[in-house]
């Protein structure tokens, strides 16, 4: 029988149990481990069907997404070329039309005139294809949209830009240079 002082009797059975538990975990692992074989004497042979169902939810044109795409690149060609747009028509050289597209009104000589007619002629085949857009998308003719943006581009133009405005008469069109809003 062992003798312990009264203020250790508490203690010492629970040290003696946790000694036992770590002595049994240190002789348990330097045994050999078992091996386990898992192998099969044939392959496994797996018999699989599958169906496959496609399903289009909407519907997904070919010539709608090719519309679509032009959309996008006339809008991205428009927003790269509109500072030089606009120095074109600070210098002059060309107005809005009652068409909704540009007119040169001063083609300058030499390779800055092919730019100018380059340019001019990239942005109104642009508009072109917003307009048609514009129009199918409203379910309205393109001259309805060419009206709209004659007027859009008449008003967003800057005092001395070339505009092409309505006869008094009402009949052709006659190209002036916008006034201030005081010289009205």
């Amino acid at each position: 029988m062992e003798f312990y002082p009264p203020r250790y009797a508490r203690i010492a059975a629970p040290i003696r149990s946790c000694c036992l538990v770590a002595l049994a975990c240190g002789l348990v692992s330097c045994l050999k481990p078992f091996d386990v074989n898992v192998t099969t004497p044939e392959p496994i042979k797996v018999d699989l069907s599958m169906d496959v169902h496609v399903y289009q939810h909407g519907q997904t044109d070919a010539k709608k997404d090719a519309a679509q795409a032009t959309f996008r690149s006339a809008m991205d060609s428009r927003r790269s070329r509109m500072s030089e747009i606009q120095e074109l028509k600070n210098n002059r050289l060309v107005g809005e039309n009652h068409l909704g597209t540009l007119t040169i009104k001063t083609r300058p000589a030499g390779e800055y005139g092919d730019y100018v007619e380059t340019t001019v002629t990239a942005e109104n085949q642009d508009r072109e294809i917003l307009m048609a857009q514009e129009a199918e998308e409203k379910g309205v003719t393109v001259d309805q949209i060419r009206g709209e943006q004659w007027r859009h581009w008449q008003r967003k133009s800057f005092p001395g830009e070339w505009i092409e405005v309505a006869n008094d008469a009402g009949q052709g069109y006659r190209w002036e240079q916008k006034k201030a809003a005081d010289e009205e």
